[in-house]
């Protein structure tokens, strides 16, 4: 069955182009032109990937985001015609997993989305679930606990967290942790993953996590470190 894929764009020309070049990569495409109409496709069709654009009328992408990632762990990435960062910022805190700034390609978005769906389907690694403290980390389940209450978090910051629980105390690089959650066709900004570790730091800190084992190795990366 091919994945299904929401993509929602005002701009009528660039749908018509990307849905033709999606569907011709074996995707199933739906589309919509304004933010209402793309939350009820989203609930009856329930696609894995959700493309939105930031700027679109009745809701905002950023506020459609909110919605979903309530509803839903799908992926979700952010088209922006802005250069500016708050934009990225504001969909990066509502559950956005990556964004792509116009103009771009429709072959790097497409190798994107792959990239995201082969990481996906990878499947678990080790044992089953992981733990430290009153962390829990179910991975065939994709689920996260802290003192044993669910705690909501987007496809990538799961992926982030796996990956440096799995190897507690070894040093990450940002290059190291694009290659993990985005593979080689990463096309973006490193600053993507500084975005992904801190709202993964402060779901956990919310979720009653003291302290957050998470740390920062000034000029390198990032680590899991238990004892500090």
């Amino acid at each position: 069955m091919p994945t299904r894929i929401l993509l929602a764009d005002d701009d009528g020309d660039l749908v018509e182009g990307l849905r033709w070049y999606l569907e011709a990569e074996g995707f199933q495409v739906h589309t919509a032109d304004n933010g209402r109409a793309a939350l009820e496709i989203f609930r009856a069709e329930t696609p894995e990937v959700v493309i939105l654009d930031i700027m679109m009328p009745g809701l905002d992408g950023v506020q459609v985001c909110e919605a979903i990632r309530r509803e839903s762990d799908a992926f979700i990435m952010m088209l922006s015609a802005r250069e500016g960062e708050i934009d990225k910022v504001r969909a990066l805190e509502k559950g956005a997993d990556d964004y792509v700034t116009k103009p771009f390609y429709a072959t790097e978005l497409a190798a994107r989305i792959k990239a995201m769906l082969r990481r996906a389907r990878r499947g678990t690694q080790d044992t089953p679930t992981l733990h430290w403290g009153a962390l829990a980390l179910f991975q065939e389940e994709r689920r996260v606990t802290v003192h044993g209450t669910a705690v909501t978090l987007s496809t990538t910051e799961f992926d982030l967290l796996a990956a440096l629980l799995r190897r507690p105390r070894n040093v990450f690089s940002r290059n190291q942790l694009v290659d993990i959650l985005w593979g080689g066709d990463f096309f973006g900004e490193l600053r993507l993953v500084d975005n992904h570790v801190y709202r993964l730091r402060e779901k956990l800190q919310h979720a009653g996590l003291d302290p957050v084992p998470i740390a920062t190795i000034r000029g390198v990366g990032y680590a899991f470190r238990p004892e500090e």
